[in-house]
């Protein structure tokens, strides 16, 4: 029986993968295939579901298994990445860092200006349990649902990830340090709780989201959906390689895409200055690009209070008499 797929973070099909399907006493293996596809003696029914590859972690599931729905099994990549929750928040409330890691980790918090400036130590995480600070993604399309990093394992309130806003405006980033030497930093939009001069600046968060293609979609990448299996080969299945004159947008309906997701195109290099080069595809349009604006301006002496779009977009600026 074709149970299902299973993929990874870009829903691209992994193989390799070892599962086990309980169903009471009954234990049955299976291993995917090249195009990540999962078959099992299996009859349909409820199973709890335990899958795993090198380099991936493992996890364990419930689902339903279907003769007519495959299920889509998703796996995370070992490596280390991180988000703040919310992602934008006024000086004084609080959000939470949600950093995926497979070894101990640094997180210190910077302000990014006309230098980057380093803010204060926020700790050192690691666990007792091996590989305690990997996250896990859940099943099928979560680019519509969010990550839920921390959701599972974390119910002690005395480990609480959370750290409170400064009380100075701008556009703030986490250092996460891994041992190793790995290194990944992460957006966090802080502002006034009330305005401070009369210019402000609206960080593009949803045009971030726009291009964030964690999970498997984006704006640009299946806009309107997944297609039924995972990618083999981008440029043999995907329509912006196969078609001739392909458009991003032809349906009259587009799943959501969650805020909820960490944005490995935010990242900004350790070593990468104010006044260097961009170089990649990506930051020549979102945060680094912007961090340069807010830079120059301030380098001019000119005073502005930093906002999200989405901050906007939810009545949560109260402005009079400020010009954007």
């Amino acid at each position: 029986m074709l149970v299902g797929y299973v993929s990874n973070e870009r829903y691209v099909a992994l193989p390799e993968v070892l599962f086990e399907f309980r169903n009471g006493d009954n234990i049955t293996t299976a291993t995917s295939t090249i195009s990540g596809a999962v078959h099992a003696d299996i009859e349909p029914g409820e199973y709890e579901v335990v899958l795993g590859r090198a380099g991936y972690g493992s996890k364990i599931v419930s689902m339903t298994a279907s003769s007519d729905t495959p299920h889509h099994f998703r796996l995370l990549s070992d490596g280390l990445l991180g988000y703040m929750w919310p992602k934008s928040v006024k000086s004084g409330e609080r959000s939470e860092f949600r950093v995926h890691a497979v070894e101990e980790y640094e997180l210190q918090l910077w302000r990014y200006g006309q230098t980057k400036e380093y803010i204060r130590r926020i700790g050192t995480y690691d666990e007792h349990g091996p590989r305690a600070t990997m996250q896990i993604t859940p099943d099928g399309d979560y680019t519509q649902t969010g990550v839920e990093w921390n959701k599972y394992g974390y119910n002690s309130k005395a480990l609480s990830q959370f750290v409170e806003a400064p009380e100075r405006s701008g556009l703030y980033f986490l250092h996460a340090l891994g041992k190793s030497g790995s290194f990944f930093s992460f957006p966090w939009i802080v502002s006034p709780t009330a305005p401070t001069t009369d210019v402000a600046v609206l960080a593009s968060d949803i045009n971030w989201n726009a291009y964030n293609s964690f999970g498997g979609r984006s704006n640009y990448i299946h806009a309107d959906c997944f297609p039924s299996t995972p990618t083999v080969n981008s440029r043999l299945e995907l329509k912006r390689y196969t078609e001739a004159e392909h458009r991003s947008y032809d349906k009259e309906e587009y799943s959501p895409l969650s805020l909820d997701r960490p944005d490995p195109y935010n990242h900004i290099d350790f070593d990468e200055g104010l006044t260097d080069p961009i170089a990649g595809r990506q930051g020549c349009h979102l945060a680094s690009a912007e961090w340069r604006l807010l830079g120059w301006m301030e380098q001019q002496g000119f005073d502005y209070d930093y906002y999200s779009e989405t901050q906007l977009h939810f009545d949560r600026c109260r402005w009079t008499s400020t010009r954007c």
